[in-house]
Formats: structure tokens, sequence, C-alpha cells
């Protein structure tokens, strides 16, 4: 056995995921990811749109622009924080990349409609079993497999197409995070005796 294969024993496959994940950390408050990321699709050149609440965001293409299997970014900021052993956690910015909740609500549907057919068709084959008969019902696992084969393989072509806007959004995110942190390093600091005056 070759030394790499030897190396890649202990580790765990990574499968496509239906909804890539993305984990950053950041060397600034929550407060500044946020602002930059707003800033940053408020500018008049965007070239890419985006919603947010406190912590959370969506980063989406241009209405525009859009296709059916456009792809968005949801963003979650976690505030820089100590852990239970005095360890410093610093900012995470949790990313994950989705169809349009539509298309991502027909999906989950699909299979989970798939899956439940199924099921319930091997229940019946095996009563049927149990009982002497003909197990026909069986067919229905059989088709309902290769049926979620197919959907979790469309989700992996349409990732494939979004590609390119994938691409801008994870760049548009990467700008805004090191603009969030140059301004964190920009403003001053302020300590608490001076801010009582």
């Amino acid at each position: 056995m070759s030394a790499s294969a030897q190396r890649d024993r202990g580790r765990p496959v990574n499968w496509p995921r239906m909804r890539p994940r993305i984990t950053v950390e950041a060397a600034c408050s929550a407060d500044h990811v946020m602002e930059a990321l707003t800033r940053g699709t408020e500018r008049i050149d965007r070239a890419v749109e985006g919603k947010f609440s406190q912590r959370h965001g969506v980063l989406t293409v241009p209405e525009a622009d859009r296709q059916f299997w456009s792809t968005q970014l949801g963003i979650t900021v976690e505030d820089a924080r100590t852990d239970d052993d005095g360890v410093a956690v610093p900012t995470r910015i949790l990313a994950v990349f989705s169809p349009h909740p539509e298309i991502w609500t027909a999906f989950v549907f699909a299979i989970g409609t798939l899956s439940v057919i199924g099921i319930f068709g091997m229940m019946y084959a095996i009563v049927q079993l149990t009982m002497g008969h003909t197990p026909w019902a069986l067919l229905a696992p059989v088709l309902a497999v290769p049926f979620c084969g197919l959907v979790y393989t469309s989700t992996l072509v349409g990732q494939g197409l979004a590609a390119d806007e994938m691409y801008v959004l994870r760049t548009h995110l990467d700008e805004c995070l090191a603009e969030a942190q140059t301004r964190s390093r920009q403003s001053p600091e302020t300590s608490p005796e001076s801010a009582q005056l």
C-alpha cells in the first residue's frame, strides 16, 4: 500500500453535499461583519443582493440574473466568546449554499415521499412473504432508491450550473469579511472610563 493511501485510510469520505457549508473565523466583532455585509450589498455597482437581520443574512445574485438553478448563500454570524475552558473563540461565520426555498422544499418533499413509499413497500412485501404471497411490493423500494439517487444527482447538477454564482457569492463574502477586519483594526479603542465622560 502506498504512503498516500495509508494517510487517506483514516480520513472520513467527504461525499458531495446537497447544501455545501462554509465556516470562516473573523478577527473582528459580529457587528463589524454585519455592517460590512450590509454596506457591501448597498453599493450601486453591486453584483450581489442581500437581506439581513441582526445576526443572519442571505446573499443572492440580482433578480435579473437568476435562473431556475440559481443558488443563495445563507449566513449566520456567531459572536466572539469564551468557551467553558476559558479559551477565546473568535467571531464565526457559518454559511450554507442552497437553492431558493421553493426549490429546496420541492427536493425535500420528493426525497421524503420516495423514502416513505420505499419503507411502506418494504413493510408490505414482508407481510406478503410471511403470508406466502408473491412479494410484488418489493418494486416500491427497488424503484424508490434510484429515484432518490436521481433527485440527489440533480442537486449536484444544479450546483455545477450555479458554480459561477457560488464563486461570486463566496468572493463577495470574503471581500466583506476583509473589509470588516480592516475597519475593526482602524476603529479607535475606547476605554470604559473615557466612554463615561
